[in-house]
């Protein structure tokens, strides 16, 4: 009986043993994602001070814009027609936003005439493009680095991003989704290709509800489905910054076999720069046979 009532004692009195910690599973440790990456964030700050000094400089250019619009069967993907606009293009700044300001160049007997046009293609200007990175576009992006390439002997860093816009494509560059290329060096865009945010599932949704509709004649009474792709150079450089050279904007439609095929593309060629408010380098200055000196700069 005593050593039983020892027994009991010894085990009422003795200290707790303390449970070792649950270790988390593996599985739930948080991965970080690529565009919380130091250096990609880094990136961005350096992108941000470059758009910038693009935004400053949207005022101190003009340059000749040439517009091709060109149109497509969509069945059968032959070509119909086109016609051609050349144009005097630059910006103007009202109440505190850039706009675009055209005037169509009409070739006559006693020379050219200038004429206000109402030309406003569904796409936005190509120099806004310069902007999106600047920070104030931060909230209307979601950027994610896609690794590097090289083209035409240059490196450049690829950067997806895709707009937040509630109204997918358009005039503003936050209601579109695509891909950057930037020069490794001087952290200029090089190209961009671009689609309305969310085009792909809206185009699925659209031509099953196209296909389903009620046909009268073997014509569905549905509108037909229609898309666009962007595609933009940055091929002109001044002062180490990057102009833009093309855009051209390819509208897709719905087509024999419920395949989305082109039916429109408009190309925007820009040419002929002359800048105003900064210095030229000598090469400008100079001038060539296809874009000779502004006779209006005074030589330093």
């Amino acid at each position: 009986m005593l050593a039983l009532a020892a027994l009991i004692c010894c085990t009422v009195i003795a200290a707790p043993q303390t449970t070792p910690p649950k270790q988390q599973p593996a599985g739930r440790q948080r991965v970080a994602l690529p565009e919380e990456d130091p250096g990609f964030v880094a990136l961005l700050d350096k992108l941000a001070e470059r758009a910038a000094l693009y935004r400053a400089r949207a005022l101190g250019f003009t340059c000749r814009e040439i517009c091709v619009v060109a149109e497509y069967d969509a069945d059968t993907t032959e070509y119909r027609k086109n016609r051609r606009t050349v144009r005097d293009y630059l910006f103007e700044e009202k109440d505190g936003q850039l706009r675009e300001v055209r005037e169509d160049l009409i070739q006559e007997k006693d020379g050219v005439k200038r004429k206000s046009t109402e030309f406003d293609p569904p796409m936005p200007p190509a120099y806004a493009w310069a902007s999106l990175f600047a920070r104030e576009s931060r909230t209307k992006f979601h950027f994610r680095p896609a690794g590097q390439t090289v083209k035409a002997f240059r490196l450049l860093t690829l950067i997806d991003f895709t707009g937040t816009s509630p109204n997918p494509g358009g005039d503003s560059i936050a209601g579109w989704a695509g891909q950057a290329a930037l020069d490794d060096k001087m952290l200029n865009i090089w190209s961009l290709e671009a689609q309305p945010t969310g085009q792909e599932v809206r185009l699925q949704a659209e031509i099953l509800r196209y296909t389903r509709a009620f046909a009268i004649v073997g014509v569905p009474l549905a509108s037909k489905p229609h898309g666009w792709r962007l595609a933009v150079t940055f091929g002109m450089t001044q002062q180490g910054l990057s102009y833009p050279t093309e855009q051209i904007l390819s509208q897709t439609s719905l087509g024999r076999a419920n395949k989305m095929n082109e039916s429109e593309r408009t190309t925007l060629r820009y040419e002929d720069y002359r800048f105003f408010g900064v210095e030229a380098s000598p090469e400008e200055m100079a001038g060539s046979e296809e874009a000779p000196p502004d006779p209006n700069r005074k030589l330093p």
